[in-house]
């Protein structure tokens, strides 16, 4: 049968051309840890109630006790199932209610509601789109001849191992309308979309037929069914194309992986890095758990993506000298599988995956004759057959000139490239180790389930190969890590840094814009203003804002801290009393702002409460990635700023006091400073 496809449709009665679908959504709180939940039913889909060939459901630690189940194509009619739990040892356990019934429909798909030991159930039906139709192995013609009711199912008893009363045989009345077709027969159009029954097994027909009385809101129920079949359908996608990889043209594959990208909003991205430089340690073998556990609250804030630590195989714990690329299961921050079911449980609350991206230099992971550490294998992924030898690298991989050569490589370092001296510097410029690391980054996204890159130490190699490994790979968005120094003077830190931004400007475009870039610029002069109360510093001679923020906000990620410059390397730290004012300032102006996990994590309930209230002023106030910014005031002790055309936003920072007039409502305020949100935007 074609992937997707039950094997049971092959046998489809000849009156049938289009099959239907169906997926189950189940509360079961009765499970023990170890348990599974199965829908076990009268149709080869569901076993024909033999429990372990019937549909398994899954859960989260977020979602429970909900479970769900896939989409499962399947003949149309009159079904009969229960609820079963399975324990460890191979127990079933079937809910003690009769069997539920649900009628599928040639060419719909319908969302079951229930739960166990429960009679009540909700049911929605929706066509079928011409993606669903070929995912499930039908060939469309251009004409579809009207659909025929389906035929009777027998009745199926219910099975030894359940106790209770056999399944009802009653069947619920359907409200129809008469639909004319040009020249067929009146078809019918099913109005009634939902089964009430009461506990007793009986049914409850005005609940029955009448939408206005459900326990449930049609509409949002409807809208959950759809949010939960494009996360299936892409679920399905993204697997179907992780096994075909290595097998389709690389044309094709980019294409369809274009296809199913959720290309990210700089307007509504919020970014949180998920570690710092501890995690390996903090985690115990598994800080993708800790990260999980977190998920539920970092979408309340309103978190969009979740910068995750170096997932590959690493001579250093942190996972910024990688060796095995393909081996996730030698990360200190935990094993692969750990890995995809965090990113599963951020994906199920609207969270991508951001994958930081250590290319600049690899560890070897062999010897050559002479005993350098320049032989690298492909060990991590040795069940993919496919995959064989994608990653074996030796000297040629490696830049001339480096300590780590054998004299085999093709280049010397670029005339701008910083070197890394810690490991071997990889040559971008040779075709293999391009198309390596393409086939690399397909598979993080694909099988491991990432949608986002971070780039490493990019000031160590051209910011085009950055731009052709997002072209090769599709990643909903890209962001560069590119630290230059900034200009000072025996006063210091010097006010103009036009060549600072300048220059992250250059690579940004050298990358064809395929990549933002971490604002550094905006880093080094906001907290310098808030350290030493020159809140100056934050007009530029245009009356801009400073950063890289004020001259390309659309590719400016704003930060204050990050692994390297905070935590407990601290080699370059945002004054920590002043944090607070920092995040006045990236969560109303421009860019796309990133949140430290420190902060947020680590500091206490008050602090993460109000990097939170910041944030929801910032997407009720509807702030864009490029908003116009007035600057209203700055001198040494006050910065005022409106945000927003027209204005939505009104910042004030520093020990000054200000006020605002009664077109305004106080949002947010703390130790040095204020937030206005307009009262346009309130009503």
């Amino acid at each position: 049968a074609p992937p997707g496809r039950s094997p049971a449709l092959d046998a489809m009665p000849p009156t049938i051309t289009i099959p239907a679908k169906i997926f189950f959504q189940v509360t079961c709180r009765e499970t023990n840890v170890g348990d599974t939940v199965w829908v076990v039913g009268s149709v080869p889909e569901l076993g024909s109630w033999e429990v372990k060939e019937g549909l398994q459901l899954e859960t989260t630690a977020d979602s429970f006790p909900v479970w769900k189940s896939p989409q499962v194509p399947i003949i149309p009619g009159k079904i009969q199932f229960k609820i079963v739990i399975l324990s460890e040892n191979g127990n079933a356990r079937w809910e003690g209610t009769s069997n539920k019934d649900v009628q599928t429909f040639e060419s719909k798909r319908t969302q079951v509601q229930c739960a166990f030991n429960s009679d009540d159930m909700l049911c929605a039906t929706m066509k079928m789109t011409e993606k669903d139709l070929e995912a499930a192995g039908v060939k469309l013609s251009k004409a579809q001849p009207p659909a025929e009711p389906a035929p009777a199912t027998p009745d199926t008893a219910v099975p030894p191992e359940v106790e209770g009363d056999p399944a009802e045989a009653a069947e619920v009345p359907e409200r129809t309308v008469p639909l004319k077709t040009e020249d067929g027969p009146p078809m019918q159009k099913s109005q009634s979309r939902h089964l009430f029954r009461l506990s007793d097994g009986s049914m409850q027909m005005d609940m029955t037929k009448t939408p206005s009385l459900m326990m449930m809101d049609l509409n949002s129920f409807m809208e959950e069914a759809e949010a939960e079949e494009k996360h299936v359908n892409e679920l399905e996608e993204r697997e179907r194309l992780n096994q075909q990889q290595r097998r389709l043209a690389s044309g094709a594959l980019l294409q369809e992986m274009k296809n199913i990208t959720d290309a990210a909003d700089a307007s509504e991205t919020v970014l949180l890095q998920g570690f710092n430089w501890e995690s390996h340690q903090a985690g115990k073998g598994n800080w993708y758990g800790v990260v999980e556990s977190k998920v539920e609250m970092f979408a309340d804030m309103g978190i969009t993506d979740i910068w995750l630590p170096p997932c590959s195989q690493s001579v250093a714990p942190q996972g910024y000298l990688p060796s095995q690329l393909f081996n996730l299961d030698a990360s200190a921050y935990g094993k692969k599988d750990q890995l995809k079911q965090l990113l599963a449980a951020m994906r199920q609350k609207g969270i991508r995956g951001m994958a930081d991206i250590v290319i600049n230099h690899r560890c070897g992971d062999q010897q050559d004759e002479q005993g350098r550490w320049n032989v690298f294998t492909t060990t991590g992924i040795e069940s993919r057959k496919s995959f064989a030898g994608v990653m074996d690298w030796q000297g040629w991989a490696i830049t001339l000139g480096d300590k780590f050569s054998d004299g085999t490589g093709e280049r010397g370092p670029g005339q701008y490239d910083d070197k890394f001296d810690a490991a071997p510097d990889i040559d971008h410029g040779n075709k293999k180790v391009q198309q390596s690391i393409a086939i690399w980054l397909r598979w993080l996204r694909l099988d491991v389930g990432f949608d986002a890159w971070r780039f490493d130490f990019v000031k160590g190699y051209g910011a085009e190969y950055v731009g052709l490994y997002c072209k090769k790979s599709h990643p909903s968005w890209a962001v560069g890590e590119l630290w230059l120094d900034m200009r000072y003077d025996d006063s210091g830190l010097c006010y103009d840094q036009n060549e600072h931004r300048q220059n992250t400007i250059n690579w940004i475009n050298a990358t064809d814009k395929e990549s933002a870039a971490f604002d550094f610029t905006t880093k080094g002069i906001l907290q310098e203003a808030c350290r030493n109360t020159q809140y100056w510093r934050l007009k530029d001679s245009d009356g801009k804002p400073p950063g890289l923020l004020g001259w390309m906000p659309t590719h400016a990620v704003t930060f204050l801290d990050n692994h390297d410059t905070g935590s407990t390397q601290a080699h370059w730290p945002f004054p920590g009393d002043k944090v607070l004012v920092g995040y006045a300032y990236l969560l109303t102006h421009p860019g796309i702002p990133s949140i430290f996990w420190d902060h947020v994590c680590d500091w206490g309930e008050d602090c993460r409460a109000r990097i939170k209230a910041l944030l929801k002023l910032r997407q009720k106030a509807e702030i864009k990635v490029d908003a116009k910014v007035k600057i209203l005031c700055a001198d040494a002790e006050l910065y005022i700023a409106e945000i927003g055309e027209p204005a939505a936003l009104r910042v004030a920072l520093g020990p000054r006091h200000s006020e605002a007039d009664g077109a305004w409502q106080m949002g947010a305020n703390g130790n040095d400073y204020k937030v206005w949100i307009s009262k346009s935007k309130t009503s």
